[in-house]
């Protein structure tokens, strides 16, 4: 018997393994990608319903502003995306529509900051009824309805936190100022995460209460080439980021300081464990003063927003998509 018949007599016979077999789909379920279409018709129906003050909305596909379309209601329509196409779109229907930094939040981030600019422009305020229509973007369609009543909502606004903005504070300012720090706390510099403040508002009264730590990089400058809406004055905001100390901005975008030492002590409430000096600095600021502070954790990403002292609420960095996900080799 030659080497090859002795291999073939020895060896056990093994039946060829069979890659498992996705499951059936069920008959009448539809795709997830067709959940979109549904999901919003029946949170029309739900806004109508309950009586509520606005539906909020977020998508990226103008191909899903379809059921929009005919839809005769006193309902306010706002919509959330990252894609000016889709703020285009919008325009030709009564939307409200809010531009969000295009950054990996979670699906209850994406929420909060829509709340937070659509009071901010005056389209909702405390007591108000929202269903909101979220999911997770990356995943190409909306799974998710909420009932949300602003003044209650512990888990997007604190409860003891006044949901209420300066009356002189420009909302196209809060939005700027938000997503360039989100951004930033998502991408970091350079790929190094940063800690920061940002205060705006009230900027006569908080320039009062500090000091300069170090040079101050915006001093001297002409006031046309410091507003936050200029593209090199954001890059100017990541790029000093790292430094000690807070930026100062003014009601109208002006950015007056950066490296400010904010020379007040908080005396209130015990803030939540693991947030330290940096936040309780924060804290202090908008509690003695009409301002809104945005404090970046270093540690971990997360943007807490403190008005009146507290803290009105805090964004998470998201889970990278499955797509983005670093594959180990």
């Amino acid at each position: 018997m030659n080497k090859k018949e002795l291999q073939k007599t020895d060896s056990p016979s093994v039946e060829k393994e069979k890659k498992p077999k996705a499951p059936a789909k069920k008959a009448g379920r539809l795709e997830p990608s067709k959940w979109t279409k549904v999901i919003i018709k029946q949170a029309i129906s739900m806004a109508k319903k309950i009586g509520a003050d606005a539906i909020l909305f977020y998508m990226d596909s103008t191909k899903d502003l379809g059921p929009f379309y005919g839809i005769k209601s006193d309902i306010k329509l706002i919509l959330l995306t990252k894609r000016k196409e889709c703020i285009e779109k919008a325009s030709q229907l009564p939307f409200h529509a809010v531009m969000i930094p295009d950054v990996q939040l979670t699906r209850t981030g994406y929420i909060k900051i829509g709340f937070l600019s659509a009071i901010s422009k005056g389209l909702l305020k405390s007591g108000d009824v929202i269903v909101c229509v979220g999911g997770v973007p990356e995943q190409g369609y909306v799974d998710t309805i909420m009932l949300v009543e602003v003044s209650l909502e512990s888990q997007l606004f604190s409860g003891s936190a006044t949901v209420s903005f300066p009356p002189v504070l420009r909302s196209e300012v809060f939005e700027t100022l938000l997503a360039i720090v989100v951004e930033l706390a998502n991408e970091g510099r350079e790929g190094k995460p940063v800690g920061s403040i940002f205060v705006l508002g009230d900027h006569e009264k908080v320039l009062s209460l500090s000091t300069q730590l170090v040079f101050n990089p915006f001093h001297g400058h002409p006031e046309d080439s410091l507003n936050i809406n200029e593209p090199q004055v954001r890059e100017s905001l990541k790029e000093f980021s790292s430094i000690d100390g807070a930026f100062v901005i003014r009601d109208d975008g002006v950015v007056l300081a950066a490296g400010r030492y904010l020379n007040v002590g908080y005396h209130g409430e015990a803030l939540p464990q693991g947030l330290g000096t940096r936040h309780a600095a924060a804290a202090a600021i908008t509690q003695v003063t009409d301002s809104i502070a945005f404090a970046i954790s270093e540690s971990t990403g997360k943007v807490t927003i403190f008005r009146g002292g507290k803290i009105l609420t805090e964004i998470e960095k998201g889970s990278p998509s499955p797509s983005t996900r670093a594959v180990p080799v």
